[in-house]
């Protein structure tokens, strides 16, 4: 079902709700993480230029090309060229998490895999590297990591599409190395 409500979104027949977080990342290595309800139909996580998912949200769902949507649900062509994606989401829905042939999980399907969805999704964006990571925030394992746009601000992004709900647990703007003195010996944080 996961699988064919991801066909449906690129299909453009449900309603689709998008929050942008009002934290515009410019620098730094950035961490939130968040708890999806496990009977959420569709839901995506992810970030995004904030100029791109502004312009994604005006713009009728029929006109944006499924080609230019780089979520870990499907082939989005961005293999086609060398610039990185302006935004990118893991797709979440009915208890699962949908992964791509291209992700840290390797699948004998090559249009991806389903596993389970764990408590918390912990999201990773390094701007200065222009890459995003998700993980079970719980185990700290890697669900997938993608490239994408770091040109100018970024945000966090959610999607629901078909109804659900999240929990932001924790947000860190920016961290920024910070300098700590223990007994004399210098650390970096």
């Amino acid at each position: 079902m996961l699988f064919a409500a991801e066909r449906l979104m690129t299909s453009c027949h449900l309603s689709i709700d998008l929050v942008i977080g009002d934290v515009a990342i410019t620098q730094g290595k950035s961490y939130w993480a968040c708890c999806v309800d496990p009977s959420s139909y569709l839901v995506k996580v992810g970030v995004g230029l904030e100029s791109k998912l502004q312009e994604w949200f005006q713009v009728p769902q029929d006109v944006v090309s499924p080609r230019y949507d780089p979520d870990s649900g499907h082939d989005s062509g961005a293999e086609d060229t060398t610039a990185p994606p302006p935004y990118a989401f893991l797709t979440i829905g009915m208890g699962k998490i949908l992964l791509s042939h291209g992700s840290a999980l390797t699948s004998r399907d090559p249009n991806g895999c389903t596993v389970p969805l764990p408590p918390r999704i912990g999201i990773c964006l390094d701007y200065e590297q222009g890459k995003v990571s998700f993980y079970d925030a719980v185990s700290f394992r890697e669900l997938w990591e993608c490239g994408v746009d770091c040109s100018g601000p970024v945000c966090p992004a959610f999607c629901f599409i078909g109804g659900g709900a999240l929990h932001l647990q924790e947000l860190v703007a920016n961290k920024q190395e910070r300098k700590v003195t223990i007994g004399g010996f210098a650390k970096l944080d």
